[in-house]
């Protein structure tokens, strides 16, 4: 087998147990989005038959561009940045931008961060010389750093997580998400971070260290844009309604699986607008006290996720070696695309909340027309 990408993990329970799978020559399970892909690409009983199979379809792969990408060029503080849209109503990519030198002018943070409030993701490419203190130093720029999952008042601790076992000296509020050949890693599923915290985190900031040359995007769905395609009568039905947001195993502190319970429609603190704060990562029915029968509770939330993912709502990101996304965790969702084994992905994560406290309990107030 080959190295972990940390030599943390190399004695790490939790990995050596995943572990034993690539030891028998089993192929990642097909019930898992990256066994199910790694079978389509190539079928095979063992293992390292089916990474052979895929490396060989990888392995003429080389680095290129191609095609015409469309911007709108700004100068903000004297730099030349180059926004490219990546759909038309979430995510955008800030080229031209030198994170480790070029916020240190108050303007350029507020244009990034109003960008970020219209567009809801920003990305940017070319940032590998950004160090680990230097990517804490760019997220100080835009809010309070949170621990790995957030506000304190829970923190996981739970030893099913292999996201928790590699620990940072110095920088103990970053979370490594380590993904290689024996023990794949992917956090598949749409939603948004750490909901099951009473205060959830404003956002997220990800650093790609190490890149699959094909698959491992990230995806993100916009939340505003979930709520507007909700059929009417549900809206009405479910706008006051609030819903229980339950964590997994991984999230367990002390052994304790972590509860919180939020308004179905959420109001953006900065933005004022609406958001559907409901994604079937976390949540699985309403608040009690609404007293929705068990069926047509089911029937809403079917409506619900049929919104998560949607083709018009969502964007696409590409990993590069030194890309960086940042999004708003109030009104966006993400997941990983588990297809990339058996090639290696190495991401950090800083969580970032408001310092407005007043601002991170979710609410809904809404707007008189």
């Amino acid at each position: 087998m080959a190295e972990p990408q940390d030599p943390q993990l190399a004695t790490n329970p939790t990995y050596l147990q995943r572990a034993e799978r690539a030891k028998a020559d089993k192929p990642p399970s097909r019930s898992t989005p990256l066994g199910a892909v790694a079978q389509v690409r190539s079928p095979a009983s063992s293992r390292r038959q089916m990474m052979e199979g895929i490396l060989a379809q990888d392995r003429d792969l080389v680095p290129g561009t191609f095609g015409t990408v469309y911007y709108k060029p700004v100068t903000v503080c004297g730099i030349d940045l180059k926004l490219e849209p990546v759909q038309p109503s979430i995510g955008t990519v800030v080229h031209g931008i030198d994170l480790a030198r070029d916020l240190d002018d108050p303007e350029m943070v507020t244009f990034l961060r109003e960008l970020w409030l219209e567009r809801r993701v920003i990305m940017f490419r070319n940032q590998a010389h950004l160090t680990r203190d230097g990517m804490v130093k760019f997220a100080e720029h835009f809010g309070e750093i949170g621990a790995p999952f957030g506000e304190r008042e829970h923190m996981p601790n739970s030893p099913h997580d292999l996201n928790q076992q590699v620990k940072v000296e110095g920088i103990p509020n970053m979370l490594v998400l380590p993904s290689d050949e024996t023990v794949p890693n992917a956090a598949t599923g749409w939603h948004a971070d750490a909901t099951w915290q009473p205060r959830p985190p404003m956002g997220s900031i990800l650093m790609c260290r190490e890149a699959p040359p094909v698959g491992g995007d990230t995806c993100f769905c916009d939340c505003h844009g979930m709520w507007e395609g909700l059929p009417l009568d549900i809206k009405e039905r479910v706008e006051h309604l609030r819903a229980v947001h339950i964590g997994s195993v991984g999230h367990q502190m002390d052994g304790v699986t972590p509860v919180a319970v939020h308004p179905v429609a959420r109001t953006h603190p900065e933005t004022g607008r609406t958001t559907l704060y409901v994604q079937q990562g976390f949540v699985r029915r309403f608040s009690e006290e609404h007293g929705v029968p068990e069926d047509e509770e089911k029937a809403i939330l079917r409506q619900m996720k049929l919104q998560e993912g949607r083709p018009e709502y969502t964007c696409r990101f590409r990993w590069q070696p030194g890309s960086v996304a940042m999004w708003d965790n109030r009104c966006v969702l993400h997941t990983a695309s588990a297809d990339f084994w058996p090639h290696r992905r190495l991401m950090e994560r800083l969580t970032i909340l408001d310092f407005d406290e007043s601002r991170r309990t979710p609410y809904y107030a809404p707007q008189e027309h």
